[in-house]
């Protein structure tokens, strides 16, 4: 099985984003990364009530799918569950935004989120560890930030002014909404008013 064979199931079980890179450096013992993206957008339009519910199950359900293609491959396998992780404010057990700027999937942006070309940092990301060597994907050669500093400009607290100040951060999302790049942009501000999912990003 290749890249684009695991891409393709994992599009058709519901991500929006899959990139490859090599884990090695965090990992030793597995040889690649798969780092899965959804829109929040897509998990807010399913309309549940338990919106964060509902997010741990599209996340989780696309981590065990991509550890089965492994185990049907005869290889090995482990990603942390998205709903077992920990919350903001401590490191994860897998990086997963370095991993996915690694696999092109975005970049850090100013609000130090990865930032996607199609869906800006609004997305929610889970990652799969394996053994199976994987062609890794290259990084994106262009910055979408490069010529914008709205997050920076618009955050109530100036915890973008220089670098990210972590101990001015009060994650009101202001960063994650106003940003203009990606195509969910317009439609995104219709749930400006329901910030619960964004406390997992």
């Amino acid at each position: 099985m290749h890249e684009d064979d695991i891409r393709q199931i994992l599009k058709k079980a519901g991500a929006d984003l899959v990139g490859f890179s090599s884990c090695k450096e965090y990992f030793p013992e597995y040889t690649s990364a798969v780092t899965i993206g959804v829109s929040a957008l897509k998990i807010y339009k399913l309309q549940r009530t338990d919106t964060v519910q509902a997010m741990n199950e599209t996340m989780d359900f696309l981590n065990l799918h991509a550890r089965q293609i492994f185990a049907e491959e005869g290889y090995g396998s482990w990603g942390a569950l998205f709903s077992q992780e920990e919350f903001p404010r401590v490191h994860d057990l897998v990086p997963h935004r370095e991993l996915a700027i690694k696999a092109g999937l975005g970049i850090l942006g100013k609000n130090y989120l990865l930032v996607t070309p199609e869906y800006g940092p609004r997305v929610q990301l889970t990652t799969v560890l394996t053994t199976m060597p994987l062609y890794p994907d290259s990084p994106l050669d262009f910055d979408p930030c490069n010529t914008c500093n709205i997050c920076v400009e618009e955050c109530p607290n100036n915890a973008l002014k220089d670098y990210f100040h972590e101990e001015l951060c009060t994650e009101c999302y202001t960063c994650v909404l106003v940003c203009p790049v990606g195509k969910d942009f317009e439609e995104i501000q219709v749930y400006a008013e329901e910030p619960s999912i964004w406390s997992r990003l």
